[in-house]
């Protein structure tokens, strides 16, 4: 089996474990989140989801971009130095995460009153100011496990143990009657439990022998990973600010409704987010052997299932967003229907772009990335300045989806200059051609037609989704790596096949 083989059967195989992990975890936090959503006003969810985009900066800003540092650089440094990588990257990102988890814990009243003009949201900040280590660290121990290629390490982590836990204090502090503390509380103490198990579990990945302080790789890791606190800081820009200038120009109730929205459209982002898991180290280990070619080959291999998978959320988080929000959280947030249309095409797009961004990091291009996501903050920042006031949460949207569109067509035409060539091959995005039609054809023929209930809507999507896919197998059928892959599959679990194995032979041809 030729390398390119091997490293698209690795991305396949961790992205299915990956996959899996992910659906679970936005189920899990999907239940708590509504039950959150229902049991609170719509202005004291809107604290809480300015809390936990505190948290996300918080954590981005104290980390130093170390996790994305570890990511790269475990594959490719020798066995014993990387204990001594992963040792030092975790004091230093505890040593700068609890100065700046005190510091905002202890500010929270001020930061709520004069940097958000809400003292409503003094507690939410409080509580999430002081989880702020926490969640550090455990972007930490997600990147040292994503270097040593343990998807399901990653999966019991992220997607098991920390929506549990969450779920479980959600359900308990409704129960008990909990205010906006209480369930602020729910929120942050997972991220104690998950990233103490993390760092168990990246210990136990690494080898038991350690070399000495290495003050030079030391220093070249850090130089790599400074980079990304930028890049971090931006990318949290075009994916949170909004929720921010929605409470400083409209109010806690409209955060609230854009929150929901945003977060239900985060089942979009599972499809890119399980591929470049693996896919970002395994290129990096690539990279350093020389085939930069078998990195744009195993990218190219699952683009075409990243289109399709988009399309298909596309039913119910684009046609039927409306319908989708106002059955799943309840008529208060009906309003974010629009909102959630508009971010979902901007998580489809962002889908199939976000591989480029994989081969960037790849190759080391560390600086262009932080740019790429600078621009893409700063115009998202100037878009939501302009917008929000004229349009509403309607804006904020708008202004992430331009955003997204900003950062990666920048990376996907920088990785063909830099490589001269792409993943986006005709082979891999043709079937984009049967995408319009057959979303035109949902949208004016089959949702006036559709009763807005949560059955209509879990059949209708089923049906169309497995529509499109039939289509698209029937169209262009099958490619020698999707065989490859069912056979792999075939295989390594022993399938039995049967009758299909003709039709598969018979979509190949």
């Amino acid at each position: 089996m030729s390398d390119t083989d091997q490293a698209i059967r690795d991305v396949v195989k961790g992205a299915s474990v990956v996959t899996i992990g992910l659906f679970l975890e936005l189920l899990i936090a999907f239940v708590a989140q509504v039950v959150a959503a229902r049991y609170l006003s719509a202005a004291d969810f809107g604290g809480l989801t300015a809390g936990t985009a505190l948290l996300d900066i918080g954590a981005i800003l104290a980390g130093l971009g170390l996790a994305s540092g570890l990511t790269r650089y475990l594959p490719r440094v020798e066995t014993g130095e990387k204990r001594m990588l992963a040792l030092v990257t975790v004091v230093l990102s505890l040593a700068t995460s609890t100065a700046l988890g005190v510091a905002v814990a202890t500010n929270a009243a001020f930061i709520a009153s004069e940097v958000f003009g809400n003292p409503n949201v003094t507690v939410s900040i409080r509580v999430f100011g002081a989880a702020i280590p926490f969640a550090t660290l455990l972007n930490v121990a997600v990147g040292g496990i994503r270097g040593q290629e343990r998807s399901t390490y990653w999966v019991l982590v992220k997607n098991i143990v920390h929506p549990i836990v969450r779920i479980g204090l959600v359900v308990a502090a409704v129960l008990y009657g909990a205010d906006q503390a209480g369930l602020a509380g729910a929120y942050a103490v997972p991220y104690v439990v998950s990233a103490t198990i993390g760092l168990v579990l990246l210990h136990r990945t690494l080898p038991r022998t350690r070399t000495a302080f290495d003050r030079d790789r030391i220093e070249e890791l850090t130089r790599y990973s400074l980079p990304f606190t930028v890049t971090g800081v931006s990318s949290f820009v075009y994916r949170s600010i909004d929720i921010f200038l929605v409470l400083y120009f409209i109010g806690d109730a409209a955060t609230g409704v854009y929150g929901v929205a945003y977060a239900a459209v985060s089942f979009m982002g599972m499809f890119s987010t399980a591929v470049n898991f693996l896919g970002s180290p395994i290129a990096s280990r690539l990279e350093s052997d020389g085939a930069v070619a078998d990195v744009m080959a195993m990218f190219r291999a699952v683009v075409r299932w990243l289109l399709v998978a988009s399309v298909c959320a596309l039913v119910p988080l684009g046609v039927f967003a409306t319908d989708f929000i106002g059955v799943i959280y309840g008529s208060k947030y009906a309003a974010g229907g629009t909102v959630l249309t508009i971010l979902a095409v901007g998580f489809a797009v962002k889908n199939v772009l976000s591989i480029h961004n994989s081969i960037l990091e790849a190759v080391g291009r560390s600086k262009v990335l932080s740019f790429n996501s600078a621009l893409a903050a700063v115009t998202n920042l100037a878009l939501n300045v302009v917008l929000i006031p004229r349009m509403g949460i309607v804006g904020a949207a708008v202004a992430t989806t331009a955003s997204f569109l900003l950062r990666d067509g920048l990376a996907a035409i920088q990785v063909y200059l830099a490589l001269d060539e792409t993943p986006l091959s005709w082979r891999a995005t043709r079937s984009v051609t049967l995408a319009v039609p057959f979303l035109a054809i949902v949208w004016t023929v089959v949702a006036p037609a559709t009763p807005g209930t949560v059955l209509w809507l879990v059949g209708i999507t089923g049906v169309t989704a497995t529509a499109y896919v039939v289509a698209v197998l029937l169209v262009f059928g099958l490619s020698e790596t999707d065989v490859m892959i069912i056979r792999s599959a075939e295989e390594q679990y022993g399938l039995p096949l049967g009758r299909v194995d003709g039709l598969i032979r018979w979509l190949a041809n």
